[in-house]
């Protein structure tokens, strides 16, 4: 009888920590997305960020650094960075990293941002 109360007890146990778990990530989740600041792209920013979408989607090292070398082009003729490809550049830093999906949804959340409502 000893096994059974155990084991119900392990269930019931299990149910809470799945219950717990889930609760702190909606948290979590409703955090960031309460604290997310939109993007704004210059009209080049959201061209290269629809191509930097398509290569993070594809996991493409050579089309990521094609972009970059884009925005790198960019940088040096005009000599500094907007806050536009200042973004663009933080993304294909974390798609650098291994990140692909977290970059990709970023890039999507910076184009939806583009959207006026």
């Amino acid at each position: 009888m000893t096994r059974n109360s155990s084991s119900t007890n392990s269930d019931s146990n299990l149910k809470v920590i799945a219950v717990v778990i889930s609760v702190v990530f909606a948290v979590v989740a409703a955090a960031w997305w309460m604290s997310h600041t939109p993007v704004e792209l210059d009209e080049h920013g959201y061209d290269v960020t629809i191509a930097l979408y398509r290569v993070c989607n594809q996991r493409s090292s050579e089309g990521l650094q094609q972009i970059e070398e884009q925005v790198r082009e960019l940088e040096a003729s005009q000599g500094t960075l907007g806050e536009s490809h200042q973004v663009i550049l933080d993304l294909i830093a974390t798609a650098k990293a291994g990140d692909w999906q977290d970059a990709a949804i970023a890039c999507r959340q910076a184009l939806e941002d583009q959207v006026q409502h």
